[in-house]
């Protein structure tokens, strides 16, 4: 994908978050423009909750999209990134 600054080639990180001090680092991979698969399946419901709702804030914040890809796992996109489901 060509952008004002160049090309720019997208990149995923993936991350099984169990607490809430996990998902910083997630945030950290969206502010570096790195799409995020987050795998919640071993993590307590209320501290899964509390994990989609930070990171869905921090997203939305950047200008990012939020996609729901299973009961247990997100992906979280920066802006620039078009993420369709079929």
């Amino acid at each position: 994908m060509d952008t004002p600054f160049g090309v720019w080639l997208p990149q995923v990180t993936i991350l099984r978050s169990r607490k809430l001090s996990d998902a910083q680092g997630a945030v950290e991979a969206i502010r570096q423009r790195h799409c995020v698969l987050l795998q919640l399946d071993d993590t307590a419901p209320e501290e899964a909750q509390r994990i989609i709702d930070f990171l869905s804030g921090a997203v939305s914040a950047l200008d990012g999209q939020v996609e729901r890809i299973g009961e247990c796992t997100f992906l979280f996109a920066p802006a620039g990134v078009t993420v369709s489901q079929s």
